[in-house]
């Protein structure tokens, strides 16, 4: 029935004079076009929703950070990885004993760095202001604690069972926020803690082709991909309790404004992704992801979750006007860093980041 082609099939859809839902895919045309979040949020409050709407609200977001695919890291801890894990993947040899980071970066990243490499010593140079390991906001709820400059789980590990379910839900991304809540159910029915455990100890990847695959290039992927489908498991976590006062919530809040790291935009989605689903709660979920967003930007240092809570700012329903315009702002100046990164310098200068080996 589709082309693979997301605008060309909606634009059929369109103009199909027999299709039942026309203005829901002229809402996903406009959406493709102009990137206004009202109108993604018009195909899914469709007067007449059933499986037809949840496809057009797929195809608007395909291909889209967040939408359909979680962004891939950025640290400079994950493109070592990365480069080190893809070639032990493609038969090189190579044993890394030491690396240094001229400035913290999340924990996160720094775990499924040794889930690749093996145990390796991480020296980090400076947790300049705001420090990586202060929480934004105090709250009962975390993952992570620090002993000194070290990211330490801060929720026992996993049971064997809560990973095998982990790898049988997360092992392909979703299609939508929609489609992977209702396929992280499962996850649901697992106890808090092993909820908790999988976003910190970070079990490793299925064994499939998929995987294998992905092991010889973003090894790291896996990891970042692994924590948004756990935390929308954590949204069928006890859905007897009232929205305001649940720990499905409580949760997710405290995880999105605890200390930087990818847990907190991964919980995030899972608050977006039920603003979709419930209308009434759209205002806070707005509020939350803008003052995450603000709380980076007004960071006077590198915050590498910075780009991917803009992104997720401008799918969030509600977003106004002036969160959209911060939001692309700060999409604007990171390409623009991108480039200047591609470009030749006129002579040496020092770099945000650096890293080793030594060994």
């Amino acid at each position: 029935m589709f082309s693979g082609d997301a605008d060309a099939d909606l634009r059929q859809l369109a103009d199909d004079t027999t299709f039942p839902h026309r203005d829901a895919a002229r809402h996903a045309v406009r959406f493709r076009a102009s990137g206004d979040v009202a109108d993604l949020v018009a195909v899914h409050d469709d007067p007449h929703p059933c499986g037809m709407t949840d496809v057009v609200f797929a195809l608007a977001g395909s291909k889209r950070p967040w939408l359909n695919w979680v962004p891939m890291p950025s640290e400079a801890i994950s493109n070592i990885a990365n480069d080190l894990g893809g070639r032990r993947a493609r038969g090189e040899q190579l044993e890394v004993t030491g690396l240094g980071l001229s400035a913290a970066e999340p924990a996160s990243a720094i775990t499924a760095c040794r889930r690749i490499t093996g145990p390796v010593d991480i020296g980090i140079a400076q947790f300049p202001p705001p420090d990586i390991r202060t929480p934004v906001r105090p709250g009962r709820y975390a993952v992570w604690r620090y002993d000194g400059t070290e990211p330490v789980p801060a929720a026992p590990a996993p049971s064997a069972a809560a990973v095998a379910v982990l790898r049988e839900v997360a092992g392909e991304p979703w299609q939508s926020p929609l489609s992977g809540y209702v396929e992280a159910a499962p996850l649901g029915g697992l106890p808090l803690d092993d909820l908790l455990g999988l976003l910190a100890h970070l079990p490793g990847p299925p064994d499939t082709a998929r995987w294998q695959h992905l092991a010889r290039s973003t090894p790291t992927y896996w990891y970042r991909l692994l924590q948004p489908w756990v935390c929308l498991g954590i949204l069928h976590h006890a859905t007897d309790q009232p929205w305001l006062t649940s720990t499905r919530r409580e949760v997710l809040v405290d995880l999105a404004f605890g200390i930087e790291d990818w847990v907190a935009d991964a919980a995030l989605f899972a608050l977006v992704t039920a603003a979709y689903r419930e209308p009434d709660l759209r205002p806070e979920v707005r509020q939350l992801v803008r003052a995450r967003l603000d709380a980076a930007v007004s960071a006077n240092r590198l915050v590498t979750i910075e780009e991917s809570l803009a992104n997720l700012m401008l799918v969030t329903p509600g977003c106004r006007a002036d969160d959209r315009a911060l939001a692309t702002a700060v999409l604007a100046r990171a390409e623009q860093d991108d480039d200047e990164a591609e470009e030749p310098a006129p002579a040496p200068v020092p770099k945000r980041r650096w890293w080793q080996r030594s060994g």
